[in-house]
C-alpha cells in the first residue's frame, strides 16, 4: 500500500479542496421544500426548507424506525453532484463504492461486497447488469446491483437497512437497500411541473455532454388520487488514460528468459530461478511486469430513465399505488493497448527468447528497470457495444378491513437484460524488436516506457495468421424477478402488534456467449501495404505521446475490407480464414468450446413465510419498542450449464433444494426523548453468487492469460449470526451524535476459490484450442474451482456527526456539517494452497477504513456544499494462502472531491454549478505485498452547468 506520507498529503489536499470548493446543488426534481416540525425537534415557528429539511426528514426516519437504517432523502439525493445512485449512497455510513470508469459502480456495506447486498425498487428485490472493462469487473455475471445504469434523478428517497427483520425478505449479509421513485400524493400541491438542465464537461476528454431531468404530478383538489411521470436523460463521453501490466510474473515461469540474459548482480540461474511447487522461495524470485502497456479508453454512455405511478385512495382505508420504470443505458467503448507481450508467452517464440541486456532489482525483487531484446510487441484494439434494458413494474393495495386488522399486498416483475452484440478485437504485431526499455523507477506508478521504434509507423507493425488477432464475441445476461407477497397485520392491543405473511418470488438467470468456430489467431496475412491501409492514427486528447503517438487498426476498415462479420469462411491472400460466429445453438455440432463454457442458466424459485411482533412499552419510565421474529423459506435451484466430454459441449442440468429458519430481533430503548439505544440480532444469509453456480466453467485460453473458473452447483448459502448495538442523540434539531458496533459471525462462506495449475492437455478440451493460440497443449492453466468454505468473524464500528451549526452568529448560522467513519475488520478461513489445510485471510471487497464528510452552507441566496469521500484499499482476489506474490490483487485507497454552488435567481428558478473528482484522483490497482502495479489510470474532473426550475 502507499505510504503514509503519501496518504496524509491526500488526506490535506482532498480536504482543503472540500472547503475551497464547498457545495451543493445539482439539477434534478425533489419533493417541496416545506415547514419541518419533527417530533418536537425543531419548533414550529421555526421553517426550515431545502436541505435542512431534507437532513431532519431523514434524522425522523431513522429516528422513528424500529431497524437500524440511513436514509437519504430527495433533497438530499437531489442536491448532491453525483452521477448515479452509488455516489449518493457512498454518504451513508458504511458504505463505499468502486468505480468504473470514474463513476461509482457498485457499492459494499460494511466491508460486504455487492454480492452481500440485496438492491429493492419500489418495495421489490431487483438485479440491475451491465458490462463494463476486465479490470473494472467485466460484464455482471453475479447477483450484485450495477447502480451507473440509473441516474440519481429518478428517485426520491434512498434506504439502507443495516438489521434484519422478519418481515423482510432475506438474502443480505451487509444490507438491504431500498430505492424508492416518488408518487404524486408525496407532494402538498396539486400540479408540480419541474425540471433541470445540465451540460457536462470533462478535462480529460474535453466533450461537452447534455443531462436532462423533468417532472410532472397532479392530485384532485382532495388528495385521493393522482398520477405522476418523469424522466431523466444523459450523455457522458469519458477518457481514461494510464499503465496497466496485467499483473507481475516471476522471471523463471513461461519458460524462463534466454540464457544469453545479463543482470547485475545476479546469474542466470537466479534471473530463472523457477517456483518452487511448496512456495517455499517465492520470496527470492524476481518479479516484472506480465505485459506493460500504456491504455487509452473512451466511454460513449446515452442513459433514459422513466418513472410513472399512479396512486388512489377511494377510502379512508384503501390505498392502490400501480407504478412503473424503465432505465435504457447505451455505451459504446474503445480500448486501445500498446504492450510488449513477450513477458508472458509461453513457448519457443514467447519469453525465452528475449534477451535481458541491462537491469535493476528493487528492494521488494521487482524488475523496475530493464533493457530487452527479442521483444515481441503488440497493438491491441478492442471495441465493444452494449446496452442494459431494465423495466420494472409492480402494484401495491393497502386494505383496513377494521380499526385494529389490514392486509398489504403485493405483486411485481421486473427484467435486466445486458446484450452486447459487438465486442471484435484486432491486434497488430511486432516480433522480435530490440531496444525495448521500462523504468518504474522515478514513478512507480506510471513508468517510462521507451519501444526502441517507431510505432507511428505502419511499416513497424504487421498483422500474421497464426499470431495476430480478430477476436469476435457476443455476450448477453439476463435476469428477471417475479415477486408476489401477502401480508396482515392485526393490533392485538395498544402498543402490540401481530404481522405474519407469505411470499412466492421466482427468479432466472441466463448467460450466454458466442466465439469464432476457429481459433482467433487464425485470421490470414495482411501485406505490408494492406497493414498501411488498415491503419489510423491513435490521437489522444491530452497530447501525451505515452497516450497517443502510435497507428491502431481501423475496426471499420476491417469490417468493410475483409468482412470480418460476414459469419462465412472467406479468403484473405489466398487463405481460407473461417469467421463464423457459432450462434444460440451452443449445443450444436460444432460449437466454440470456449463459448460454451461461459453459457448457461439458473432457475431459483423461493418459498417464504414469517411470524413477526411489534411492540411498543414504557418500563421504568423508558419506551421500548422493537420487533421480534422468525421467517422460513425454501429455496429450489435449478443449474444448468456446459460441461466438456472428450473435446464436445455437453450440457448438464442440476437441481437441489435447501431450507433455512431465520429469526431476527431489533430492540429500541428510548432513554430520553433526544436518546436511543438500539441492539439487533439476526441469523441471515446470502445466496451463492449466479455464476458460481454453474456446473460448467469458464475458460479463458490467450497468449497472456491462461485460466478456467469451474462452478459448483452444489453450493450452500454464505450464513452469519449478525449482531447490532448502537447508541444515537439527537442533541440539537437536525443534529446527530450516534455510535454503532456491528459483529458478523460468518459460519460458512459461499464461492471460496481455491486454485492449482494444471496441464491444459489433462482439462478435457480439444488441445487445437491451445495450439491454434501458438500455446503448447500442455501449457499449464490456472484452475480455480468454487467450493463451500470455512467462515470467520467479522467486527466493526461507525460514527455518524451531523450538526447544523445554527448556534454561531451572523451568516454563519447557515453553515452545517455530515460526517461519518467506518472500521471494519475481518480474517477468515480459506482453503491453503492447491486447497490442502486452512489459511486465514482478508475478505474481498473490504475496505478497513472509509470516511465521509461534507460542509455546507445555505440561505435564501446561495447553496454551498464540499464532500470528500475517502476509502482505504482493499483485496479483490486472494491468493489462498500461496506465498506467490503475485496472486493478491486489490486497489489501492482512493479520495473523492465532489463540490457544487447553487444561486436562487428566484424562488422558482436556481443556477448551479458542480464538479466531480476536484483532486483528478486515479484508479490504482495493486498487487502482492510489494503494492506492485497493475493499473493506474486517470478520468478527469467532471463539471456541471446548469438551471434548475419548478412551479
Amino acid at each position: 500500500m502507499r505510504s503514509s506520507a503519501i496518504l496524509r498529503r491526500r488526506l490535506v489536499r482532498g480536504a482543503s479542496a472540500t472547503v475551497l470548493a464547498v457545495a451543493c446543488i445539482s439539477p434534478a426534481y425533489a419533493q417541496d421544500a416545506q415547514t419541518s416540525e419533527i417530533d418536537g425537534a425543531t419548533p414550529a415557528d421555526i421553517i426550515v426548507t431545502g436541505f435542512r429539511n431534507s437532513v431532519q426528514t431523514a434524522q425522523a426516519e431513522k429516528r422513528q424506525s424500529t431497524a437500524a437504517v440511513d436514509v437519504i432523502k430527495a433533497e438530499d439525493v437531489a442536491k448532491f453532484p453525483d452521477n448515479n445512485l452509488a455516489e449518493s449512497l457512498q454518504r451513508i455510513p458504511g458504505v463505499a463504492i468502486s468505480r468504473e470508469g470514474g463513476e461509482g459502480r457498485a457499492i459494499s456495506v460494511r466491508g460486504l461486497g455487492p454480492e452481500y447486498t440485496r438492491v429493492r425498487i419500489n418495495g421489490m428485490e431487483a438485479v440491475a447488469t451491465t458490462g463494463g472493462s476486465d479490470a473494472g469487473g467485466g460484464v455482471n455475471r453475479g447477483r450484485g446491483f450495477d447502480f451507473n445504469i440509473f441516474a440519481s434523478e429518478l428517485f426520491n428517497s434512498l434506504t439502507v437497512r443495516k438489521t434484519a427483520s422478519a418481515s423482510v425478505e432475506e438474502g443480505s449479509l451487509g444490507a438491504t437497500v431500498d430505492l424508492q421513485a416518488a408518487r404524486p400524493l408525496d407532494f402538498k400541491d396539486n400540479f408540480v411541473v419541474a425540471g433541470s438542465a445540465r451540460a457536462g464537461y470533462n478535462d480529460l476528454s474535453k466533450a461537452w455532454d447534455p443531462r436532462l431531468a423533468g417532472l410532472v404530478s397532479w392530485q384532485n383538489d382532495s388528495g385521493t388520487f393522482g398520477v405522476l411521470a418523469s424522466a431523466a436523460y444523459s450523455t457522458r463521453t469519458i477518457e481514461e488514460e494510464g499503465h496497466s501490466t496485467v499483473r507481475w510474473s516471476p522471471a523463471g515461469v513461461n519458460g524462463g528468459f534466454n540464457a544469453a540474459s545479463t543482470l547485475p548482480g545476479y546469474t542466470a540461474a537466479q534471473i530463472n530461478q523457477a517456483p518452487a511447487a511448496d512456495g517455499s522461495n517465492w520470496g527470492d524470485l524476481i518479479y516484472h511486469p506480465r505485459i506493460p502497456r500504456y491504455d487509452s479508453w473512451k466511454n460513449d454512455i446515452k442513459r433514459l430513465g422513466l418513472t410513472g405511478a399512479v396512486q388512489w385512495k377511494p377510502s379512508d382505508r384503501t390505498e392502490i399505488v400501480v407504478e412503473g420504470l424503465y432505465a435504457k443505458s447505451k455505451t459504446q467503448r474503445w480500448e486501445n493497448y500498446i504492450e510488449a507481450l513477450s513477458f508472458s508467452r509461453s513457448g519457443a517464440s514467447g519469453k525465452s527468447q528475449t534477451i535481458i541486456r541491462d537491469g535493476v532489482v528493487d528492494d521488494n525483487n521487482s524488475l523496475v528497470y530493464g533493457v530487452f531484446d527479442d521483444v515481441d510487441m503488440r497493438i491491441e484494439s478492442r471495441h465493444d457495444r452494449f446496452s442494459t434494458t431494465f423495466y420494472q413494474y409492480n402494484t401495491v393495495v393497502k386494505q383496513e378491513l377494521s380499526d385494529t386488522f389490514r392486509l398489504n399486498g403485493y405483486a411485481g416483475y421486473s427484467k435486466s437484460k445486458f446484450d452486447s452484440p459487438e465486442q471484435t478485437t484486432v491486434v497488430l504485431d511486432r516480433a522480435n524488436s530490440d531496444g525495448f526499455s521500462w523504468d518504474y523507477r522515478d514513478n512507480s506508478r506510471a513508468p517510462t516506457i521507451n519501444w526502441g521504434f517507431d510505432p507511428s509507423d505502419p511499416a513497424s507493425w504487421s498483422f500474421t495468421n497464426g499470431t495476430s488477432d480478430i477476436r469476435i464475441r457476443r455476450n448477453e445476461v439476463t435476469n428477471d424477478y417475479l415477486s408476489t407477497k401477502l401480508g396482515a397485520e392485526w393490533d392485538v392491543a395498544d402498543g402490540f402488534k401481530l404481522s405474519f405473511g407469505g411470499e412466492y418470488r421466482r427468479f432466472r438467470y441466463e448467460t450466454f456467449e458466442s466465439r469464432r468456430f476457429v481459433a482467433e489467431t487464425s485470421s490470414g496475412t495482411l501485406t505490408p501495404a494492406q497493414v498501411a491501409a488498415l491503419t489510423k492514427p491513435l490521437n489522444g486528447k491530452t497530447g501525451d505521446p505515452n497516450y497517443s503517438g502510435y497507428v491502431i487498426p481501423d475496426l471499420q476498415g476491417f469490417v468493410d475490407t475483409l468482412n470480418i462479420y460476414c459469419n462465412c469462411v472467406t479468403n484473405i491472400n489466398g487463405r481460407d480464414v473461417d469467421f463464423r460466429v457459432n450462434g444460440r445453438d451452443v449445443a450444436g455440432t460444432n460449437p466454440n468450446a470456449t463459448a460454451a463454457s461461459n453459457t448457461g442458466s439458473i432457475k431459483e424459485v423461493d418459498k417464504a413465510a414469517w411470524f413477526q411482533i411489534d411492540f411498543e412499552r414504557e418500563i421504568g419510565g423508558i419506551m421500548f419498542r422493537g420487533d421480534a421474529g422468525v421467517r422460513y423459506v425454501k429455496t429450489g435451484q435449478t443449474s444448468f450449464g456446459y460441461g466438456l466430454s472428450s473435446g464436445v459441449a455437453t450440457p448438464i442440468t442440476v437441481k437441489r433444494s435447501y431450507e433455512n429458519w431465520l429469526p431476527s430481533m431489533n430492540l429500541v430503548a428510548e432513554i430520553t426523548p433526544d436518546f436511543l439505544l438500539r441492539f439487533g440480532a439476526a441469523q441471515v444469509i446470502t445466496r451463492p453468487g449466479l455464476g458460481a453456480l454453474s456446473p460448467g466453467g469458464n475458460l479463458i485460453l490467450q497468449q497472456a492469460n491462461q485460466v478456467f473458473n469451474q462452478g459448483n452447483p452444489y453450493l450452500n448459502p454464505t450464513e452469519a449470526f449478525n449482531l447490532d448495538f448502537s447508541a444515537e442523540w439527537y442533541f440539537a434539531p437536525g443534529s446527530l451524535l450516534g455510535i454503532s458496533l456491528f459483529q458478523k459471525d460468518i459460519g460458512s462462506l459461499s464461492g471460496t476459490q481455491i486454485s492449482t495449475l494444471v496441464p491444459f492437455d489433462q482439462l478435457g478440451f480439444p488441445l487445437n484450442l491451445a495450439t491454434d493460440q501458438g500455446l503448447p497443449a500442455n501449457v499449464p492453466v490456472t484452475v480455480r474451482r468454487t467450493i463451500n468454505g470455512d467462515g470467520g468473524k467479522l467486527k466493526g464500528f461507525e460514527l455518524n456527526y451531523q450538526h447544523q451549526l445554527d448556534f454561531l452568529p451572523g451568516f454563519l448560522s447557515n453553515l452545517g456539517i455530515l460526517a461519518n467513519y467506518t472500521y471494519v475488520k475481518a480474517d477468515l478461513k480459506y482453503p491453503g494452497p492447491g486447497g490442502i489445510g486452512t489459511v486465514v485471510g482478508p475478505l474481498t471487497n473490504l475496505s478497513k477504513h472509509t470516511a465521509n464528510g461534507t460542509l455546507f452552507y445555505e440561505d435564501k441566496l446561495l447553496s454551498l456544499r464540499g464532500s470528500v469521500s475517502y476509502r482505504s484499499g482493499y483485496v479483490e482476489a486472494f491468493g489462498g494462502g500461496a506465498r506467490d506474490q503475485s496472486t493478491q490483487e486489490g486497489v489501492n485507497s482512493a479520495i473523492n472531491v465532489d463540490a457544487s454552488i447553487g444561486v436562487n435567481l428566484t424562488d422558482k428558478i436556481t443556477l448551479t454549478i458542480e464538479g466531480n473528482n476536484l483532486t483528478n484522483e486515479v484508479k490504482d490497482m495493486y498487487i502482492g505485498d510489494a503494492d506492485r502495479v497493475v493499473l493506474n489510470h486517470s478520468f478527469g474532473r467532471q463539471f456541471y452547468f446548469g438551471v434548475r426550475f419548478k412551479y
